[in-house]
């Protein structure tokens, strides 16, 4: 499943978000770097099975927010992309209510 957030400003919203990140302003999150891409990794909970991947789309106004399971992890993406999503949704609505239109489903 994905998420497709509609924001005017996709990959400044991505930036953004991963900047929180950086600057240690979101605790329970931290960054994955695999092949010169930015990955968000929950540092608890869901953390040790996988990542989100965030792609912004500036010509649709999208970010869309994708769960990635790490190779080692036995379990389906299915099985823990729920839990990850609302997650990130509690990054979203905290820190960037007024940052996205709609959010739908992929």
């Amino acid at each position: 499943m994905k998420l497709v957030f509609n924001t005017s400003t996709p990959t400044t919203l991505k930036n953004e978000i991963v900047k929180l990140i950086e600057d240690k302003e979101l605790k329970t999150w931290e960054i994955h770097e695999s092949d010169k891409e930015k990955y968000l990794k929950h540092t608890q909970q869901w953390g040790e099975k996988g990542v989100i991947l965030l792609t912004p789309d500036n010509a649709k106004k999208t970010l869309t927010v994708k769960v990635l399971k790490f190779k080692s992890t036995e379990v389906a993406v299915k099985d823990f992309e729920g839990y990850y999503l609302g997650r990130f949704c509690e990054i979203i609505f905290v820190n960037f209510p007024n940052r996205f239109t709609s959010i739908g489903r992929a």
